[in-house]
């Protein structure tokens, strides 16, 4: 039965006239992986391999130099299961195979990139999306092991230029990744970044405005990237990441990320802006903070009224402003309701998402009844500095509530340290003015 069946398919494709031409072996019986048995006839032009259950199938040249360079019927592969064959565009040429009756996998040709082999449950979702007609296209790896051997993958390439991956864990299965956001994973190192392994295909979100690829490192999820027509492709990972899924994701408050995940100011801070216009900011200290809507240009503090301890007859009121050029307008005035004359100084501390604290404070001059100075003190005092424009990241994201002390007799330093050893902050306090 095999020797016919193999000569009947041997007349079919032109017999010795044919491209396989004269036989150069008699039958050969093989036993493939798992113990299946086949036969086969070697001819010039390549061999016909017949088993029961797949019938005889032509295979040669490329196709066939690779398939005997994986170990033949022994390989993952098994034997073929159809004639090697062009494909639908006319510019590959594949043959697949079998065991037992099992689809295994296919050998895909093309003259640019030569032949490749892909199986399993890689093989199973290429199939899945259309084969070399899909978004991938053609196989331009054999299926390959990841370096840190945890994840098995195929890259894919149309006309020559590379297209994307399918990646393959026992954990998370086959997942293909592909055109913008593909090319945004590989930039950043792809499985070896921090974002690990796709545990989704790309796919659309429910307003169908942006396609994305979920991720994952060690069965953890890890983040996403996303990407639009209008903004391309960025990434969101780790804390960031969480603290966004919390708000519901792309379709909660904040909508897609417009940035990669991005450093921020002196003190290790890290963000992603929003296409709704806010952003989350995350610092090593406090965690991940959201801000809704757009970054503020400035925060203001107005209209603080002071009080002095009891049995100072004095009083009065701050503003304070800054702005995320770094600049800072600090004004107030105080008033001498008494008798006796007074040098006092008021101070203001805030304290950032970095656990930073800012000062500003002012010395001054207020006379009683018996001095000669005047009872009022108006002043307004405003500095620059590029430090508050670094960390103003920090200083939105923690949307600060100003604390205020003065004293008379007492130098500004002395009442910010007393400001801020009550707020329970450490570190180098930095004063605006």
């Amino acid at each position: 039965m095999a020797s016919q069946a193999i000569e009947a398919k041997h007349r079919e494709l032109g017999g010795d006239a044919g491209f396989l031409g004269r036989a150069t072996t008699g039958l050969a019986q093989d036993t493939g992986i798992g113990g299946t048995l086949g036969c086969h006839i070697d001819y010039s032009g390549g061999s016909i391999y017949w088993t029961s259950t797949e019938g005889a199938h032509a295979i040669y040249g490329e196709i066939y130099r690779k398939w005997i360079s994986v170990g033949g019927p022994n390989s993952n592969l098994g034997y073929p299961k159809t004639d090697e064959t062009s494909t639908q565009d006319g510019k590959g040429r594949f043959n697949d195979f079998a065991i037992n009756g099992g689809d295994t996998g296919s050998i895909y040709w093309t003259a640019s990139n030569g032949a490749f082999l892909i199986y399993g449950v890689i093989w199973l979702k290429w199939r899945s999306i259309g084969r070399e007609t899909s978004n991938l296209g053609y196989p331009i790896t054999d299926e390959t092991s990841t370096p840190d051997g945890k994840c098995r993958f195929n890259d894919f390439a149309i006309n020559g230029n590379p297209t994307g991956s399918i990646y393959w864990t026992p954990s998370q299965g086959a997942h293909l990744i592909y055109g913008q956001i593909w090319l945004k994973w590989k930039s950043i190192g792809g499985e070896g970044s921090n974002l690990g392994y796709p545990i989704t295909d790309e796919a659309s979100t429910p307003d169908g405005k942006c396609r994305f690829n979920d991720f994952a490192m060690d069965g953890n999820w890890t983040g996403s990237i996303y990407w639009t027509p209008s903004l391309g492709a960025f990434l969101i990972y780790g804390q960031i990441f969480l603290k966004w899924k919390s708000t519901g994701g792309e379709s909660g408050v904040l909508g897609y990320p417009i940035t990669d995940e991005s450093t921020a100011g002196d003190h290790g801070g890290r963000y992603n802006d929003f296409s709704n216009g806010g952003s989350i900011y995350w610092s090593p200290s406090t965690g991940a903070h959201v801000i809704s809507g757009a970054l503020p240009s400035e925060l203001s503090w107005g209209a603080i009224n002071i009080v002095f301890p009891e049995g100072v007859a004095a009083g009065g009121g701050v503003n304070l402003t800054v702005t995320s050029g770094g600049h800072t307008t600090f004004s107030g005035g105080f008033h001498d309701s008494g008798l006796v004359d007074y040098n006092y100084g008021v101070a203001c501390v805030f304290v950032d998402a970095d656990n930073q604290p800012w000062s500003v404070g002012h010395s001054g001059h207020i006379s009683g009844t018996f001095g000669s100075g005047s009872r009022q003190d108006n002043f307004k005092e405003e500095s620059d500095r590029a430090e508050l424009a670094r960390n103003w990241r920090a200083v939105a994201a923690a949307k600060p509530d100003l604390h205020t002390n003065a004293r008379v007799g007492l130098d500004i330093g002395s009442i910010v340290e007393t400001l801020v050893q009550a707020l329970g902050v450490a570190g180098q306090v930095i004063a605006l003015v």
